[in-house]
Formats: C-alpha cells, structure tokens, sequence
C-alpha cells in the first residue's frame, strides 16, 4: 500500500522494464502493483499505455512465468488474481488482445480425445474452422523450418497446467497431512489447527478465477468444455476442504462455478435457452445413458425402461446399488470396476482414460450425477426464494460482508462488469445483490436495535 502511494510502479518499475532482461522479481513485482491498484479501485492499466509494445511483452513474460520455476503459495495466488484482474478487462484493448488467445479454439488441443469428439459432434460447425486452424498452424510451423507440435503451444497449455496445479495444492497441500481425517465425513478435534491457511486462500481464488472464465462469453464458448473434461467440480466436490469447515467459502464458490458451468446458454450462438430446450436436452442425455445400461447392465434393465421423469431418484438409488456392488463384492471389484471405466470413456466420454480418477467409484458416480440429473429451472429458483433472509445468509460475512471488506480475500458473489451471458444473466446478479444489499441493511438495524434491549443472559 505504501509503495502505490508513491507511485513505485509509474516511476520505477514500469520506466525500467525490459521484456528480455528483465528478472523473475521485476515481473512479480509490477504484478503485485497491478493486484494493489485493483484492490484499491483505481485505474489500473493506465501507466501502460505509453509503452504498448513493451507491455505486450511484459504479457508474454507473465504467462511464461512458471517455466522451469516453482512458485511459492503466496506468489501462485498473486498470480491468480492478476489474472482474474486481466480477464475482468477485457474492455481494455492493450489486455484483451493477449489474454483472449488463451481461451482461443487452439485450447481444444489439450481435450481428451472423447470430450473433444463429442464437442465436434454437438457443435459440427467448428469442424470446418478446426481444419482451418490446423492448416494454418502447419505452415506457420513448416515456414518456422520447426515440426508441427500444439502441444508446445501456451495457449494450448495454459488453463489445463492451472487446473492441474490446482488440483495438486487441493489434494495434498491444503492439510499437509493425510491423517488429520479417519473418515471420510469425520473431522478430527486437531484437525482445525492444521489446515493451511494460505492454500485455502489459492484454492478460493482459483474458484473465482474459473467462476469468471465461465461468467464471459469470449472466454467461456471455448474454456468450458476444458473445465468439464477434467471434471473439475466433481473433484472438488469430493475434496475434504469442501466438506470441512474453513472450506465454508470455497464450498459456495464451488457452487457457483456449477451453476455457470450448467448455465442455460448456447455457447457458441450466445442465445438463452428456453425451458423446453433445456429439458429436451436433459431427455437426450437421459435417454442415451438409458439405452447403454440396456446393453451393457442387463441386470438393470427395468432402469432402462422407465420413464425420464420418473428416473430423478431411481438414478441416484441404482447408482448407489452398483457402487455398494463395487465396495462389497470383492471378487468382482475388478472385472466390475474396468467395466465401469469403460461405460465412461469409451461410451459416454464423460472421463478421459489418462485422468487417475477415473479408477475411484465415488467419482465416476458424482461425474454421472451431475452429468445426467435435472437441473432445476432458474424461474423456479427465484420463485421458491424467502422474502426474507434467514440468519445463515445474514451472518454470512463471505455473502453479505462487512463495511470494514478490504478485498484481500474474495467473495462467493456474482460480478457486475461489462461483460454478461444474457440479459437474463445480467438481471439475476442484479436481483442477488439486491437481496443481499438489503439482508445487510437488516443486519445493520437488527446490530443497532439489540443493545436497547438491555438484553441479559444470566448462570
């Protein structure tokens, strides 16, 4: 703070930045300037615009800034948000031309091979545009005199090296160790004392980073079939830090990330899907898993001739069946497991063979939940909502915080910024802050009102 004040990053560090020579320290610290002014709510880019080209290169130097180094928590979070401030910029010409080609077709490369055939499928215009773009990568590379790698490619590596790295700090790194949980729902009395605070910091920021991604058109049409290939919500729903209870925040932003990942859009058109759309679409996917488990599950063949909208608990009951089939008859675990493995990547493509996870039940069950329930209508929603708050919501600080936020951490709440999914999109973040703003007001009368009560609690 006291740095932005005398103006560390207009007048020293920015006038003496070079994109080649410049240090790993030099460029991590006009990152840490940049997250300041964002914090503190001034015009953040503008000292840049007198060195367009140098800061182009600057751009370049801070996505390959982790080649060959490994950064500590506290610069992978600055990180982070640095680049949550970029893509909440996209306004911002001098921004949105570089950040913008990491949510580019080109990030298709790092799709499993079955996520990525069942996108061309649901979207066969963009197989033309596919063929265009290997075309054209194929002689920029032969004009290069350099063999035709994607794989080498930044924006083919940046979000999925992110979401990888992330999900190494939520398994291993948030409770540094792996006893701190004899059960999988049972907290130990210790095990509050140990969870790293600062990894729980990384792993919220990482959620708003991808609410964001997901929450803009330009970076969602193409970002969010990587998001789903690697299942990244039914990982952290499976996660311990979501079920503990300094995982309270990360556990909303989460749920956040679900909604927009599942939000009623037409990603490559940008149109609102209607009611009936959404629910055809929910059919189709229902009726495809019904007719594999009729090949493939005879022993379940009465789920596979029920109706669709009898099916909401008989899925979830027939999931826990086979699963407790695969917990308990250990003679077949196996044979059953490579079958179930199967079903998923070969069939329905909803795991890719190269993901660890895709070996655990519990995850390939929470994969198909969420994959094959009914969402339900967000008409419906904001109908079954409370005219008023309840305490949980009102003394929620990562909800409705306090006048004294000083937006270090982040909140589970939606944006308002110039870029939204649909007019729809737009009114709902306007009508949720609207109910919060006024649970806050309430929260404010009830804290002045309770003192003349001269209320007293005696032995």
């Amino acid at each position: 703070m006291i740095l932005e004040v005398s103006q560390y990053l207009e007048n020293y560090l920015w006038p003496n930045f070079d994109a080649e020579s410049a240090s790993f320290e030099h460029v991590m610290s006009i990152i840490l300037m940049v997250n300041e002014k964002f914090r503190e709510n001034v015009a953040a880019w503008i000292c840049f615009y007198d060195r367009k080209d140098i800061f182009r290169g600057f751009l370049e130097r801070v996505l390959r800034l982790k080649e060959g180094r490994e950064l500590t928590i506290a610069e992978k979070t600055n990180y982070l948000v640095f680049m949550i401030n970029a893509f909440q910029s996209l306004e911002d010409e001098i921004v949105s031309e570089t950040v913008l080609r990491l949510a580019s077709l080109q990030s298709w490369h790092s799709l499993s091979y079955g996520r990525f055939q069942m996108e061309l499928c649901l979207n066969p215009d963009l197989i033309k545009k596919w063929k265009r773009m290997i075309k054209r990568e194929s002689k920029e590379a032969v004009k290069e005199g350099e063999s035709f790698d994607p794989s080498s490619s930044i924006e083919v590596n940046f979000l999925r090296n992110l979401i990888e790295e992330f999900l190494e700090v939520l398994d291993h790194k948030v409770f540094p160790q792996n006893h701190l949980f004899n059960d999988e729902d049972d907290v130990q009395a210790d095990g509050f004392e140990q969870v790293d605070d600062a990894c729980v910091l990384y792993c919220e920021r990482f959620m708003e980073f991808l609410i964001d991604l997901l929450s803009q058109l330009p970076t969602r049409r193409y970002l969010r079939p990587l998001v789903a290939d690697v299942a990244v919500v039914a990982k952290c729903h499976l996660s311990t830090l979501y079920r503990h209870e300094k995982g309270k925040l990360f556990a909303q932003l989460v749920d956040l990330l679900q909604f927009y990942e599942s939000f009623e859009i037409n990603d490559h058109v940008g149109t609102q899907l209607t009611d009936d759309e959404v629910l055809q679409s929910h059919y189709d996917r229902f009726q495809s898993f019904q007719l594999l488990a009729f090949k493939k599950i005879p022993k379940h063949l009465k789920f596979s001739l029920y109706g669709v909208c009898s099916c909401g608990n008989l899925l979830w009951l027939t999931l826990v069946q086979l699963t407790s089939e695969l917990i308990y008859q250990r003679d077949c675990l196996c044979s059953l497991l490579r079958s179930c493995r199967t079903w998923f990547v070969a069939k329905l493509k909803l795991v890719s063979k190269e993901d660890p996870w895709s070996e655990r039940v519990d995850f390939l069950v929470e994969v198909m939940v969420s994959f094959f329930e009914k969402q339900q209508s967000q008409k419906e929603a904001i109908n079954a909502l409370p005219l008023y708050p309840n305490e949980q919501i009102m003394w929620d600080e990562s909800l409705v915080p306090s006048i004294n936020y000083s937006g270090e951490g982040c909140l589970a709440l939606p944006k308002l910024n110039l870029q939204f999914l649909t007019l729809h999109d737009y009114l709902l973040r306007n009508f949720n802050l609207f109910r919060l703003e006024s649970t806050y007001e309430i929260r404010e009368d009830i804290q002045e009102a309770v003192p003349h009560l001269l209320a007293n609690m005696n032995n």
